[in-house]
This record gives C-alpha cells, sequence and structure tokens, in this order.
C-alpha cells in the first residue's frame, strides 16, 4: 500500500509507466546449459574463472554492474543505445538468457548492427542522439524529459562493447544470464 498520495495524475501515470519498464540490467556468463559443455568444477555462476585465478575480463574496462562480478557486463547502456538507435530486436535480446551459440551468434548480431549504423549514417551532418538519461518531470509539458542524450559516437561505443563482452563469454565456453 502506497503511503502517500500524487496530486498530478499526469505524474503519477509517467512514473508508472517508467516503474514497469526493465530499471535495469546486469549480464552474466554462466555455465552452459545446451549440454554440450562440461560444468567446470570450482567456477562458480557468474565467473568464468575459480575465484583464486585472474580474471580473463580484467584488462577489458567493460562496465561492470551493480550485481556483476568481474566477468559480468552492465548491459543497459547498451540497451539503451539500441533501442535509441532503432534497433529494438537487439535492445530486447540483452534481456534473454543464452547459450554458449546464442550468445556468440548475439554478438555478431550486434556487431553487424553497430557497423550497419556506421555505414547509415556516415554522410549525416548530424547524426541520431544516442539513448536519452537524466530525467526530469516538466510540470507544463506535463511529461518526463531527458536532458542528456549520448553522442552517436558513444552510442556505437557502447554496442560495441557488448558485441566484445557476448564474443569473450562464449569464447570461453559460457552462456549468459540476463539479470533484471
Amino acid at each position: 500500500m502506497l503511503a502517500w498520495r500524487c496530486q498530478s495524475e499526469e505524474c503519477c501515470s509517467a512514473l508508472l509507466e517508467l516503474m514497469t519498464t526493465p530499471m535495469g540490467l546486469d549480464c552474466l556468463p554462466v555455465h552452459c546449459r545446451c549440454g554440450k559443455h562440461r560444468r567446470r568444477k570450482n567456477v562458480p555462476e557468474g565467473l568464468t574463472h575459480p575465484p583464486d585465478a585472474t580474471c580473463p575480463f580484467e584488462a577489458d574496462d567493460f562496465p561492470l554492474g551493480v550485481f556483476a562480478g568481474c566477468c559480468g557486463f552492465r548491459g543497459k547502456g547498451a540497451a539503451g543505445e539500441l533501442e535509441a538507435l532503432g534497433e529494438t530486436d537487439l535492445a530486447e535480446g540483452m534481456y534473454r538468457d543464452m547459450t554458449h551459440e546464442e550468445a556468440a551468434h548475439f554478438a555478431t548480431e550486434l556487431e553487424a548492427a553497430a557497423d550497419r549504423l556506421e555505414q547509415t549514417h556516415a554522410a549525416d551532418a548530424e547524426k541520431p542522439k544516442g539513448a536519452g538519461w537524466n530525467l526530469i518531470y516538466d510540470k507544463k509539458q506535463g511529461t518526463w524529459v531527458t536532458t542528456k542524450f549520448s553522442t552517436f559516437d558513444e552510442a556505437l561505443t557502447a554496442i560495441r562493447q557488448a558485441a566484445s563482452w557476448y564474443r569473450k563469454v562464449a569464447d570461453l565456453g559460457f552462456g549468459v544470464h540476463a539479470w533484471y
């Protein structure tokens, strides 16, 4: 039960819309469930190596999520960039669990999308904006307004980072768990 009552129906409906969409996304490597790969002993879910071994992702500088360990990836940013640039199916794909094979295929799809977007907008004087961040409620407009957008290049970088992470997880023989 809510302990407060909002005075603006528009504010509440906009807030409800924001609250019913996935608010976060951490992608975690997991033992592949396809049955073709042997489960590695002493490697807990969420890691690709034993806890006392060096992490193969250490030098990659991938964005880490709140709940992801050293091998994880904060997927919310890349998913937002994909959505902003019209790649809705790929954005939604980041919220799916995947086998090793699916992760490898998904990495290829992400790489192709980044290349396609780059080629499509190569001659554009004004490139499309990436994802919007920092929402504030505008009482005059009666809606939530984005105050900052990623640049096109920042968006492509985030998509390529996601592709690299999925590729590396697959190359290491792991699947992916999307935690949101």
